[in-house]
């Protein structure tokens, strides 16, 4: 029986040893996917409500993997490309920060403007087994669709589209018209009445309908509502349920852009009020929720890219902090965008409101001979917004009819707020010997100021520095040296930082690496609190000196 039971104990070993130095991460953030690499781990693709609610159009979801370019989510015309993130909730008590990289540009060999764009969303853990999105175009997957009672004297009620249920959330890219009121033949959904002097109630506005905003949407309304929606032409009763109605806009700024001679950028922001339902103008001053802008951008960068310095990259930035306060609110949200090599703050500290009131004006007021009339008396809505216990983050990409139009994601990185955090290291145009990288020269952890977490490199805790050999692998703690077959070997030093590359006899080409690390202060030393991943990447040439 001894010897049994050592032969079990030496065959265990190897198996222990292995699981100890080759860790796969399976839920929990930190999470990064560079949707680089041909795979789709821990993602999910929903399926559209309603899926044949507009005649003529494929509603199905368009996501797809696109080698060196990232997830695609949209090429063509009236499109809905869509994913989520089942297994990795969290709860409104823990703040997180959501960083990704996106394109938006025509496909190519399309003519035509601008189309909608990208929206993350977080929606109710609970609801998110059988998740299925919304409208298309303006409602960016994420809102609902209405049509007219009657089309041509044919009954359409089956065209309208819900939003998406247990929906919690949106915070969109907004190339177009996510945040404005919609009266454009059939379709109608709440936005934000811009009516101006030079616009009648049934027309699109003119000076505050900008194009490149970002825009937050609200929840979904949770419960069934009875409503009169009323125009001088005679009056409509709508019976709302879940999905028909919420979703209304809390804050929207224009950003800019070639487009911005009027310095619109600073002028075209407004707030909802949540206690009367009407829209409040920013005030674009420092510390405000809508802060000025110095430089205009536009949201979408127009072509593909590859690094921050093209002109064209884009990172979205969005924050997500815990309010201690859950009568008042929940996440105080920041959003900016990264263009170029400039990051710009458009959205700072909004709370999310926990009661409001916003006016429903997406619903006709009147139909007269097939023609909506948008009501001049809507009707107004207040309700809680019920937290759910857990929420999971998606995100979809939505173009209207105008042109074709290309939306992609890549990078997506999600850690905790005041995480470490990390970013890439290139070394290029090395030409011969061992390489020397300083990875955390550019990175930062957290220490508690007594209410706003400061950052520095100074608080990192260079011990906990982990080599990943890719996104889903981990050589585990204490392991600082890997060897790449035909290419070389890396190596750590916890005593001072550097990471160095010693390639092997005659190897030219770019190799790398990534890596992961926390803080080294409490509470920011947890687990909980480790970075996301960032890559060491050095390419080596043959033009030797």
């Amino acid at each position: 029986m001894k010897r049994k039971i050592c032969f079990i104990l030496i065959i265990a070993l190897p198996l222990i040893f292995s699981s100890l130095t080759a860790q796969t991460r399976i839920g929990g953030f930190p999470f990064f996917r560079s949707f680089l690499d041909g795979k789709m781990k821990d993602v999910e693709k929903p399926v559209p409500n309603n899926l044949s609610a507009k005649p003529g159009v494929d509603r199905s979801n368009k996501a797809e993997l696109v080698d060196e370019l990232g997830l695609q989510l949209t090429t063509k015309k009236s499109e809905v490309g869509a994913f989520y993130l089942p297994g990795y909730p969290f709860t409104t008590d823990d703040g997180l920060k959501i960083e990704f990289e996106y394109m938006m540009y025509p496909t190519p060999g399309s003519t035509g403007g601008i189309t909608d764009g990208i929206t993350m969303f977080l929606v109710d853990a609970d609801r998110a087994g059988n998740l299925e999105y919304g409208a298309e175009g303006a409602g960016f997957g994420y809102t609902y669709r209405w049509t007219n009672r009657t089309l041509g004297g044919v009954n359409i009620e089956k065209q309208r589209i819900k939003g998406i249920l247990g929906g919690y959330l949106a915070i969109a890219l907004d190339q177009k018209n996510l945040k404005t009121i919609r009266m454009e033949g059939q379709e109608q959904r709440n936005g934000v009445p811009y009516f101006d002097t030079n616009s009648t109630p049934s027309e699109k506005p003119t000076k505050y309908n900008t194009p490149s905003n970002i825009t937050i949407r609200g929840a979904a309304g949770p419960d069934r509502q009875d409503l009169t929606s009323r125009h001088p032409s005679g009056s409509l009763q709508y019976t709302l349920y879940e999905g028909d109605w919420g979703y209304p806009v809390l804050a929207t700024r224009y950003t800019g852009g070639n487009s911005d001679a009027s310095n619109l950028r600073n002028e075209a922001g407004f707030i909802l009020n949540t206690d009367t339902g009407g829209y409040e103008q920013g005030t674009f001053l420092p510390g405000g929720i809508i802060p000025p802008i110095a430089q205009p951008f536009d949201i979408a960068g127009g072509k593909r890219f590859e690094s921050p310095e093209e002109a064209e990259y884009r990172k979205a930035i969005i924050k997500l902090e815990s309010n201690p306060d859950k009568s008042v609110g929940g996440f105080k949200i920041t959003v900016a965008v990264q263009h170029g090599k400039t990051s710009t703050t458009v959205i700072e500290n909004f709370t999310f409101p926990a009661t409001l009131t916003y006016i429903e004006n997406g619903l006709p007021g009147a139909i007269l001979n097939d023609y909506a009339y948008v009501a001049t008396v809507p009707p107004r809505i207040t309700y809680t917004v019920d937290t759910p216990d857990e929420l999971v983050i998606g995100f979809t990409a939505a173009t209207g009819t105008e042109t074709n139009y290309t939306n992609v994601i890549k990078n997506l990185r999600i850690t905790p707020l005041y995480g470490a955090n990390t970013a890439n290291d290139d070394i290029t145009d090395h030409r011969r010997g061992p390489i020397t990288i300083r990875p955390l020269e550019n990175d930062l952890g957290y220490i508690d100021n007594g209410g706003t977490p400061i950052g520095s490199k100074d608080y990192l805790d260079p011990p906990s520095f982990r080599f990943w050999t890719d996104e889903y692998t981990c050589l585990g703690e204490g392991t600082f040296e890997h060897f790449v077959s035909g290419k070389g070997r890396w190596v750590y030093d916890e005593s001072t930082a550097e990471a160095l590359f010693f390639p092997v006899k005659g190897y030219k080409g770019e190799v790398s690496i990534m890596y992961d690390i926390k803080g080294n202060e409490s509470p920011y030393d947890d687990e909980k609190f480790r970075s996301s991943l960032a890559t060491i990447s050095v390419t080596i040439v043959d033009n030797y000196p």
